[in-house]
């Protein structure tokens, strides 16, 4: 769940009464699992972004050693590099605004589109790697304890 749903599409999707999705996303949402947002006619639910990111870390710190967090986050940053390099260009926002050049095929626009997405997400990894990283024996079990 990505964008922000209704309790009763949560309902339909789950194939239960409205009422029972509600009480669970809102303990979801009482829990930070999920936010809700209340600008709309009805309340609609999605990740807490807070939440999402934790459990990425977690994720990471989890599945991998301190060298293979550093070996993930340096092919990510020659991928970085790669585009910067092919394109010309030094940001996600910079390659987003080339895909609506004059000069750019319809063709050529989708694949840079979907390069922003990767570039966007590979951003995201790089800053979860570092925080992963820089806090490696705080948040990994492997942690070493004194006597």
């Amino acid at each position: 769940m990505a964008e922000p749903r209704s309790a009763g599409w949560i309902a339909k999707e789950a194939l239960v009464a409205e009422n029972t999705a509600r009480r669970h996303v809102d303990r979801l949402a009482e829990l930070y699992v999920l936010s809700t947002d209340t600008t709309g006619s009805a309340v609609t639910y999605y990740p807490d972004p807070v939440y999402v990111r934790t459990r990425d870390l977690r994720e990471l710190v989890t599945e991998h050693d301190r060298d293979e967090l550093t070996k993930l986050a340096a092919d990510l940053k020659a991928d970085v590099e790669s585009w910067q390099d092919e394109y010309d260009v030094r940001s996600p926002d910079e390659l987003r605004s080339t895909a609506a050049g004059e000069e750019t095929s319809a063709e050529e626009a989708r694949v840079r589109r979907r390069l922003v997405s990767d570039w966007e997400l590979t951003k995201y990894r790089l800053s979860l790697l570092e925080d992963g990283l820089s806090r490696y024996d705080e948040y990994s079990d492997r942690r070493t304890t004194t006597a």
